[in-house]
């Protein structure tokens, strides 16, 4: 699939019918896939070629990176999401800032009906808002100024190279949260609602393309999973962080928020309507044992996304 196209016309009708055929394509974007067949198509009747470009289809798509289809059109949906709200489908993914680009391309894959694995770059040079956002990002593109994305956000996966001396230990897992971004640039206006998994809860952004970066930390929530909920209304942005559930048979129930004490937990933002709505990745620059992972894995579970306009 190296020849597919790096972007696709998305055509929502509110419940992903579309999904099925879409496959992953080289350059790490979504692309609808379409297998024709002139050749085939040219000497037979409309039966044949129907067949014959069905075939085609069948094997161009089993190359592919292609989504499960058990995550495709009617799949069992989580819970812990309103059935009634389509479900949240990335038009792309792409490294924001990164110098050192992923050794394979890769795309964010489903591990659920409402859930995306996204694994990160491994960032270079090093996480500094002042030198511009460094990142993995996917995203879709939306027109509105009253949405919602909530999800829970997980490390899963540390990955490191220790040229066989031994496993690290203590690696730092990269920046895993929820996203809000005016554009694809670096230096853009944008909301990062994240967390170090097992380290700290963050959050980050411009409220102005090329502005004087805001940010903090809180370092009480040290969970692999936090639940994560980025709100914009109007030119305002709130956020809120909650643990899981530690009762049984209502995880889908948060324990209690976060309480983030004095730090801030809203800002306003000038950002257009149209803006990049998406899931986001970012690790230090890995330098060997006792340092950050080298790539960092994450699961989005659960992700819902309620939005007000006729471009969500």
């Amino acid at each position: 699939v190296a020849s597919a196209p790096s972007f696709i016309k998305r055509e929502l009708k509110g419940d992903a019918e579309a999904e099925a055929s879409y496959v992953s394509s080289y350059d790490g974007s979504i692309s609808m896939s379409y297998a024709t067949s002139a050749k085939a198509t040219k000497n037979k009747s409309a039966k044949e070629a129907k067949e014959a470009s069905t075939k085609a289809t069948k094997a161009k798509v089993s190359k592919s990176y292609s989504y499960s289809m058990s995550y495709g059109p009617g799949c069992e949906r989580s819970k812990c999401v309103d059935p009634d709200v389509p479900r949240f489908i990335v038009d792309r993914s792409v490294d924001i800032g990164d110098t050192l680009l992923q050794k394979e391309p890769d795309m964010p894959k489903r591990c659920g009906c409402d859930c995306y694995t996204l694994k990160d770059s491994g960032d270079n040079p090093p996480f500094d808002l002042e030198l511009g956002d460094t990142q993995r990002f996917a995203y879709r593109k939306v027109t509105s100024t009253n949405f919602s994305i909530k999800s829970r956000a997980c490390g899963v996966k540390c990955y490191y190279d220790d040229e066989g001396e031994g496993t690290p230990l203590q690696l730092t897992y990269g920046r895993v949260g929820l996203e809000v971004r005016q554009s694809l640039d670096p230096f853009s206006a944008n909301v990062f609602i994240s967390h170090v998994p097992q380290l700290r809860a963050e959050w980050s952004g411009r409220e102005k393309y090329n502005g004087t970066p805001f940010g903090g930390v809180d370092y009480s929530p040290d969970e692999t999973c936090l639940w994560i909920t980025l709100t914009r209304k109007g030119d305002k942005f709130t956020w809120t962080y909650a643990y899981d559930a530690y009762i049984p048979g209502e995880e889908c129930e948060s324990e209690f928020d976060i309480d983030l004490g004095f730090d801030p937990v809203e800002v306003v933002i000038d950002i257009s309507e149209t803006v990049y709505v998406g899931l986001a990745v970012s690790s230090e620059v890995y330098s060997g044992p006792n340092s950050s992972c080298e790539y960092t894995e994450a699961h989005f579970e659960s992700i819902e996304f309620v939005c007000e306009g006729d471009s969500c």
